[in-house]
């Protein structure tokens, strides 16, 4: 990976130097730290840090995964299938997860919170980030499944 000299980066690419294996480090280095951001500027708690190693594992097996299937296939246009899968897989993930979130949401709210006396404790505000994390692992890797099977279907029928 180059880290500072742009002009050697751009030379590479101008040149055709510049494989799908070296772009897919510096997608991986940027979900990576995307991840890390997103943690980062949330709380301190414990939770929270499980769930910042959870979604940087998560990311890393997921993303690797994807490669490598489209190298399975005809390791073809990785980033070009990338952006197109992922925007109609996230798309479809945000529609689903809304409809879901918002029965669930009700419940838990009159389950959990109800339970409590409306008073929030530590205890309560342990158990609703836990939840969270879950939650959040879990719609991260049903992402990553459907995207490492669509690749494999798209990557396999244009070898066909």
């Amino acid at each position: 990976m180059i880290w500072f000299n742009i002009k050697e980066l751009e030379r590479k690419i101008i040149e055709n130097e510049f494989t799908d294996k070296e772009g897919f480090k510096y997608f991986l280095g940027y979900s990576i730290l995307s991840v890390i951001a997103i943690y980062g500027s949330t709380s301190e708690s414990f939770i929270t840090f499980i769930e910042l190693v959870l979604g940087v594992g998560i990311t890393i097996w997921g993303s690797y995964s994807i490669f490598k299937a489209n190298s399975n296939g005809d390791g073809q246009d990785f980033f070009k299938r990338y952006f197109a899968l992922s925007w109609v897989i996230g798309f479809r993930l945000f529609i689903f997860t809304v409809l879901i979130a918002i029965p669930l949401g009700a419940i838990y709210n009159f389950v959990i919170l109800a339970s409590a006396q409306s008073i929030e404790t530590e205890t309560t505000a342990l158990k609703k980030d836990f939840v969270t994390m879950i939650l959040y692992s879990l719609l991260m890797l049903i992402y990553y499944f459907l995207l490492i099977s669509s690749f494999r279907r798209v990557s396999i029928e244009k070898t066909n």
